[in-house]
C-alpha cells in the first residue's frame, strides 16, 4: 500500500486539528460569558477537587498496570496536569480576593493546601516537573496576590528547600541532572536526548536546512514532536525561526500582562496574571531545556507541541483571559456573599 493510502499516518494530525476546533470553539464560548460566572460559589472548588480526583486516577491506574511511570488517565491523550493548571488559577483567583489577601496565616495555608496536594499527587506518578511548575505557579500568583513580603520572605524559603529535594532526590532526576551537567559523560544514555536537540540547534545556522528537510526527527532526536519541538525549528528554520517563536511568545505574554494591569478588578486581574504566568513558564522552561540551560524535564510548548491536552489547555486559558478583558468594565461583583472587600493588588 502507497504511504500517502496508510491512513494511520493521519490519526494523530487529525486528532490534534479535531481537539483544536473542539478547544477553539469552547474558548469562543467562554470567551463570550462573563468570567465572574467561572468563580463563584463552590465552582472553584469542584474544578479543584476534580483535578486532585483525576491526578488521583492516575497514581491508581499506575499502581494497577504495573507501570514504571504513568501520567495520563486514557492512553496517552489525557493528561490531568494540563487542565489543573486552569483549575489551580482559577481557585487561587478566587480564594485570595475572597479572603482578602492571604493576610491572616490560615488564609495563607489553606490556600497552598491544594497546589502541594496537587505536587505530592504529580510525584508519585512521578512527574518531579510538573510538581515543581504548579509550586512556581502557585508562588508566582500569591506573590502578586497582594501576601505581606514578610509572610512572604519566610514562606519562600520553604518552597526551595522542597523545589531543591523534588531535583536532588535519588531517581531517574538524579541522572538528567548529571547528563545535564555533562551530558557526553554519556553520550548514548542519560546524555543522548540532550547531544541530538543541541546538534539540531548547531546545525539550523541562521536561515536553517529548509522546512522539512531537517533529520534529527527521523528518529535520532526523540520527541521531537512534543518536548524537543523547538530543536527541530531551530534546525529547519534556523536561528531566525526560533526568533521568530520567541517573539510570538513576547507578544502574547506581553498582551496579557498589560491588559492585566489595565484590569481594575482583583480576580480578572489576577486571572490574566496567571494566564500570562503558565504561558511565560512553558515557554522559558522548554526554550532553556532545549538548549540545555536547565536538567531536561519534557514541558509541551502551548501551541507549537503536539499533545492534546496541552492544546485544549491552553485554548481554554486564552478563552478565560478573553472573557476578563470583554467583561473587565462591568461592576458590582462580589465572589460571594461573604467576600471581602476588593483589595490592590501588587502590580504584576
Amino acid at each position: 500500500m502507497d504511504a500517502y493510502g496508510n491512513l494511520s499516518l493521519y490519526r494523530r494530525p487529525l486528532l490534534q486539528l479535531a481537539v483544536f476546533l473542539l478547544g477553539l470553539w469552547l474558548a469562543t464560548l467562554l470567551a463570550k460569558t462573563d468570567y465572574r460566572l467561572l468563580v463563584r460559589s463552590f465552582l472553584p472548588y469542584l474544578l479543584v477537587s476534580l483535578s486532585l480526583l483525576s491526578l488521583f486516577a492516575v497514581v491508581v491506574k499506575k499502581l494497577v498496570s504495573g507501570k514504571a511511570v504513568d501520567r495520563w488517565l486514557l492512553g496517552s491523550s489525557l493528561q490531568p496536569l494540563e487542565f489543573a493548571k486552569i483549575s489551580l488559577v482559577l481557585f487561587l483567583s478566587y480564594y485570595i480576593v475572597r479572603k482578602g489577601s492571604l493576610r491572616r496565616w490560615k488564609h495563607f495555608v489553606w490556600a497552598f493546601l491544594p497546589p502541594f496536594s496537587m505536587a505530592f499527587l504529580l510525584l508519585l506518578q512521578p512527574d518531579k516537573g510538573g510538581a515543581v511548575f504548579l509550586l512556581l505557579l502557585t508562588a508566582l500568583m500569591v506573590y502578586v496576590g497582594g501576601v505581606p513580603k514578610k509572610v512572604y520572605m519566610m514562606v519562600f524559603p520553604l518552597i526551595i528547600l522542597v523545589v531543591y529535594y523534588i531535583l536532588t532526590s535519588k531517581g531517574y532526576v538524579a541522572e538528567r541532572l548529571s547528563a545535564w551537567k555533562d551530558p557526553f559523560l554519556d553520550p548514548e544514555d542519560s546524555g543522548y536526548q540532550i547531544i541530538q536537540s543541541l546538534y539540531a540547534l548547531a546545525m539550523g545556522g541562521f536561515l536553517g536546512v529548509g522546512i522539512g528537510q531537517g533529520l534529527q526527527k527521523m528518529g535520532p532526536l526523540p520527541a521531537a514532536d512534543t518536548d524537543y519541538v523547538v530543536a527541530i525549528v531551530g534546525e529547519e528554520m534556523g536561528f531566525s525561526g526560533v526568533l521568530l517563536v520567541i517573539l510570538l511568545y513576547s507578544l502574547l505574554v506581553g498582551r496579557l500582562l498589560w491588559h492585566s494591569l489595565k484590569t481594575s478588578e482583583p480576580m480578572g486581574r489576577l486571572i490574566l496574571f496567571g494566564t500570562a504566568a503558565n504561558f511565560a513558564l512553558s515557554f522559558l522552561w522548554n526554550m532553556a531545556m532545549v538548549s540545555n540551560l536547565i536538567p531536561p524535564k519534557g514541558i509541551a510548548l502551548p501551541f507549537i507541541s503536539y499533545g492534546t491536552s496541552n492544546l485544549f489547555a491552553s485554548l481554554i486559558f486564552l478563552g478565560m483571559a478573553q472573557s476578563v478583558v470583554n467583561h473587565r468594565e462591568s461592576t458590582n461583583f462580589s465572589p460571594s456573599k461573604t467576600s471581602s472587600a476588593s483589595i490592590p493588588l501588587k502590580q504584576a
